[in-house]
Order: structure tokens, then sequence, then C-alpha cells
């Protein structure tokens, strides 16, 4: 395994999960088919993100390839034919929810045909099973860097995509309790001179 490659290995895992946080908030948001479609491919993305990351692989690759696919086709046609604003779905996050999954889609795609070119040109080996194929060593400060890199990545994506969510417009502002508008700053604390 080359650096790039261990560096980056978690990146499309971690952009499942991304992806996914964002797709729930915005079926929080959305209404009818639209929000239920949502869920369902958040509530998937966050499935095989913490799979996968688990696995140390991405698994199901050609399943998430396929469904990748479609949902990115399925995004397309709610920006592009306006569904979404009657649907009550913000373009903003579903834009970043759609590269979180272009990401995982594309990683697929290369896994998939990185399997299908090993197939072909297996040969069995007799001390090891045909099926058996052997494992890259994996530089554990590199691909612990990586996961701190993507991390931070995906945080910058999703963080701003979560705030421009309906839910992430509903949420409470850090510092302030309930809808009394106080913040916390403002509280007496009895008179002791402490705050």
């Amino acid at each position: 395994m080359n650096a790039l490659t261990t560096l980056a290995r978690t990146w499309p895992m971690l952009s499942a999960l991304g992806g996914g946080l964002v797709l729930l908030a915005l079926a929080a948001g959305a209404g009818g088919t639209a929000g239920v479609a949502l869920a369902g491919t958040g509530i998937g993305g966050l499935g095989w993100g913490l799979l996968s990351l688990r696995a140390g692989r991405a698994i199901a690759p050609a399943v998430a390839l396929g469904v990748g696919a479609a949902v990115l086709v399925g995004a397309g046609a709610l920006v592009g034919t306006g569904l979404a604003a009657s649907t009550g779905v913000a373009v903003g996050p579903l834009v970043a929810a759609s590269a979180f999954i272009g990401v995982v889609a594309v990683h697929s795609a290369f896994v998939v045909r990185r399997g299908s070119r090993a197939a072909a040109r297996t040969i069995p080996h007799p001390t090891r099973p045909a099926d058996a194929a052997p494992q890259p060593a994996v530089d554990g400060r590199l691909s612990l860097a990586g996961l701190v890199a993507g991390a931070l990545l995906v945080a910058g994506l999703a963080t701003p995509a979560l705030a421009a969510t309906e839910a992430g417009e509903l949420a409470v502002p850090h510092g302030e309790h309930g809808g009394t508008g106080t913040s916390v700053t403002d509280v007496d604390h009895g008179g002791d001179g402490h705050h």
C-alpha cells in the first residue's frame, strides 16, 4: 500500500458518516416521500460507514456504488426539477451530502474494478486458498494521521451543512438555555461575585 492510499483509506467511510448525518438532518425538515428517502439513505450511509470502518475496508462495494449512483441521480433530479424547494430540502446541504456520497461512490468503483482485475489474474497458490488474497501491511502512524485528517475534512464540510438545514437553524445556540434567550454569562450566581 502506498503512502497516499494508507493516508486516505478511511476517508470514504468518514464521508459516509458525514453524508449520513447531513441527509438525516435534511430529512428532519423535508416532507413526504423526499423525507423518507433522505432518512433511509442517511441511515444506510451511517451504517455502511460504521461497518466499513470496523472492517477496515469498504464492505459491499458494488452495492455502495449502485446506491451512491442512484442517490446522486436522485439528488440531481430533486435540485434540477425544483422539487427541493417545494419539499423543504435545502440545496446547499444536499450538495454537501452529494459530495460525500460522490467520494463513497468513486472509492467503491475503484474497489470493484480492482477486485475484478484481481479475480481475472488470480492463480491458486499451493499453501493458500484461492480466495484469500495477501493483505498489505498498513503503517499505523500514517493511517492514524489519515483518520485525523479525514475527520477534520469531513467536519469542515458537514458542520456548515448541518447548520444550514432546518434542524440546524432550530438548534439552540451555544450558551443559551431553552427559549428564554438568557445566556450563561447573564445568569446571576447569587451575588457571591463569582461568574
